[in-house]
């Protein structure tokens, strides 16, 4: 038996031997032998023709490398098929006969679980169009980089510069409508995180692109952050097993996904936050297994996929913020009516501009680099490894306030803590009765947020469970903005006398206090 070979190089610069099918290369399947035997010939020739890769693990199937430079996950045999038949002539013997040339699926299933088989192929840990930061951070480049386990990157995109400039990252910057510095210094971790997103499996943020009114850029950050890796969108449903099959369908599907979206998010059927614990569980697990019914059989894989989600004034639970990179954003006056002087920065100015920015962020990592990689010590999250590593790579570049805004996102954005903010800020430094801080709640209108509905209506019901809630929150400290006032609070709790039998007593200490600017009015004047 003769195979006709010739090396050639892909479209994307991969090196592959090509085989050709002629009467000489055909391959004997024999049924007789043990499975074993006809796995390990078979695997051979197929990992021969360059464009299939063993994903990393035991028994943990194929990646099929497309002449686009995009791979797709091979799980099943029926997808294993087809890529048999293009590219390597099969003749069947059973029971010492000719029986045709189509493998039985019940092999086909097993091979892709069978190390006989598998051995044969290349491990790689992800094949990518865009470029990534290896174990070292560098970048990679076109080809395989064998930066070690978990960072075997087959790159199938264009080499990549790093730029000395950031002109292009700050002329987007500057045209968005963030609510603070620290909103837009967090723009720019998001960009730095989906491009280092291999070095924190289960240990990196979620994304979360809030905003005050529709059209306001969230989606367009989003877009921003993800760059050359790309987005793919996700709805936000009110059942959270809803959410998973969405989210397991889609990755599975798009294997070298960077960011996947949860988008536009709103509360709805009477809930007051959005919440998900299958997204929670997700962002924390390192290896997650890939599974919900109708996606096909659980598929384990390493965490390299960037969560984001956008919702315009939709609060989020409290589990969702501590895993949160929050970006604010708050244009003021008709979205209609903006001009910006780069053109439409979604549609116009990033797709113009995507390999520019990967530049200039390539350029940040390699400054950081050049100068021994210092942390920042007092970036504080709780993906802790993250957050020092980010913030040391923007402080390098001049980035401050990293995570400046997270007190106040977490006061904002979550029903209960908002609620209680602005309790607290209505009456600062009083020592109160959980009857009266009750009374004050009910007056504010703010008991269909703080209490069940089973508790909220008598007032023994009220006292008692806002007295639970703030015993729950007891030395937090809150921010939050009324008409007048920026205001810092801490909820203090005591038991004393207070002139009388023992009783527990509530104060929200201000801290600080802020006035905000009076924008006078021509008739005012």
């Amino acid at each position: 038996m003769r195979a006709t070979t010739e090396k050639t190089k892909s479209h994307h610069g991969v090196e592959r031997l090509k085989v050709f099918a002629d009467t000489d290369t055909t391959l004997v399947w024999n049924d007789d032998l043990p499975p074993a035997e006809n796995y390990a010939r078979l695997g051979e020739r197929l990992a021969a023709t360059g464009d299939f890769f063993r994903m990393p693990g035991y028994a943990s199937g194929l990646l099929l490398l497309l002449p686009n430079g995009k791979p797709i996950q091979i799980e099943h045999g029926k997808d294993l098929l087809p890529a048999i038949i293009d590219r390597v002539p099969v003749q069947i013997i059973r029971d010492g006969k000719l029986k045709g040339g189509r493998i039985p699926a019940a092999h086909l299933n097993s091979m892709l679980l069978s190390e006989s088989f598998l051995c044969n192929f290349r491990s790689v840990d992800r094949i990518s169009t865009h470029p990534v930061l290896l174990a070292d951070f560098s970048v990679s480049t076109p080809g395989f980089n064998d930066g070690g386990e978990n960072h075997r990157i087959l790159f199938t995109g264009m080499a990549v510069e790093a730029s000395a400039s950031l002109d292009t990252i700050n002329s987007f910057l500057d045209v968005m409508a963030f609510e603070t510095q620290a909103d837009r210094t967090n723009a720019v971790a998001a960009a730095l995180t989906v491009l280092a997103r291999d070095h924190w499996p289960g240990g990196k943020p979620i994304i979360l692109a809030t905003a005050t009114k529709s059209h306001s850029g969230k989606d367009t950050v989003i877009k921003f952050a993800a760059g050359l890796a790309g987005t793919v969108s996700i709805s936000y449903q009110a059942t959270d097993w809803a959410v998973e099959r969405s989210f397991v369908g889609t990755a599975k599907t798009a294997p070298d996904v960077g960011v996947l979206v949860v988008e536009n998010a709103r509360l709805d059927g009477g809930r007051n936050k959005i919440a998900s614990g299958f997204l929670e569980r997700f962002v924390t697990d390192p290896e997650p297994v890939l599974f919900s019914t109708g996606s096909g059989r659980p598929v384990r894989r390493r965490n390299d996929i960037v969560v984001a989600i956008s919702t315009n004034f939709g609060m989020v639970s409290q589990d969702i913020l501590n895993r949160a990179l929050p970006i604010h954003l708050a244009p003021v006056g008709d979205v209609a009516d903006r001009r910006s002087p780069i053109g439409n920065p979604r549609d116009e100015f990033l797709p113009a501009n995507r390999e520019k920015i990967t530049s200039e962020l390539v350029g940040m990592v390699a400054r950081w680099n050049a100068q021994g990689m210092p942390l920042d010590n007092n970036a504080h999250h709780s993906f802790s490894v993250w957050a020092r590593i980010i913030g040391g790579i923007l402080k390098t570049n001049g980035f401050n306030d990293f995570l400046g805004n997270c007190r106040s996102r977490r006061t904002q954005d979550d029903p209960i803590k908002h609620c209680l903010a602005l309790l607290g800020a209505a009456r600062p430094d009083e020592w109160l009765r959980p009857g009266e801080w009750a009374a004050s709640m009910v007056e504010l209108g703010l008991a269909k947020t703080l209490i069940e509905s089973n508790e909220r209506d008598t007032d023994a019901g009220r006292t008692r469970a806002l007295g639970v809630l703030l015993s729950v929150h007891e030395c937090e400290v809150f921010e939050v903005t009324t008409d007048a006032h920026c205001v810092r609070i801490r909820l203090d709790k005591v038991r004393g006398r207070f002139g009388g039998e023992p009783q527990v007593r509530y104060r929200f200490a201000l801290i600080e206090r802020l006035d905000l600017p009076v924008n006078t009015s021509p008739d005012q004047e």
